[in-house]
This record gives structure tokens, sequence and C-alpha cells, in this order.
């Protein structure tokens, strides 16, 4: 606790400037790169599933900020959402899930657009056992 885990994730993911060095995905610097551009899923330690949109929609969000079209947006989220075991949560909203479900959203967002790299702010153990 208080060691900067979390501020490093947000460093790497680009939703924090470093103040000094670079940072690189394997032998790519990154440091620069806006965060839609980094290749880069991230699980946040509280999901951070926008409460406004459905469950669809916050899967969608990231296929959508990369100008993915309409089939493959909804082909993307059908595949991520029967990966996580929520294929039929789609139309449910953020509220509507118990926080296991909740964690899956936040996975299945990460997942859909097929990072190269997935950050968990979480520990693994604390993941659904189921899957």
């Amino acid at each position: 606790s208080g060691s900067g885990k979390t501020t490093t994730l947000m460093m790497v993911a680009g939703f924090e400037t470093p103040s000094a060095g670079q940072i690189f995905v394997g032998a790519r610097p990154i440091t620069r790169l806006p965060v839609h551009r980094r290749n880069i899923g991230v699980v946040f330690q509280n999901y951070a599933l926008f409460p406004h949109l459905s469950v669809f929609e916050n899967v969608a969000f990231a296929l959508k900020m990369r100008g993915i079209s309409g089939y493959d947006i909804r082909a993307g989220v059908a595949a991520a959402l029967d990966l996580v075991q929520l294929g039929e949560y789609g139309g449910r909203m953020p509220h509507e899930l118990s926080g296991g479900q909740q964690q899956r959203v936040a996975l299945a967002r990460a997942l859909v657009f097929r990072p190269g790299v997935i950050l968990m702010d979480e520990p693994l153990g604390a993941l659904d056992k189921q899957l």
C-alpha cells in the first residue's frame, strides 16, 4: 500500500505522464503515445465502468474509440461477453450487476480489442474463480 503500483500502471497505460524517463513495451517506446494507440488493456481496481452506459456500451467503448465499425463492434462485444460468461447481459446497466459481474464486464472491456498487454490493478487472486 502506498508504493505507487497504481500510479505506475496509470503511467504505462497512458493516463498519467512520467516526470522523467521513458516507458517501453518490449522494444517499442510508448511514453508519448496516446492511450488508444498503446494497445494496452486495463482492469482498474474499482472497475471504472461508465454508470450511464449499458454493459454492451461499456465493452464497445474501446472499439468505438479505435474507429471500429458497427458490425465489428457487435461481433467483438458479443465474443468478449461470451468469453466472460455474460453473453446475455449486454442490455443491463452496471448498477444492476453484482460485483463479480461488474469485474467480468471490466475484463471484457480490457480484452475486446485484443491488446498486446493487459494491466490489472487488482491481484489475480481477487478475480472471479469461475473465470
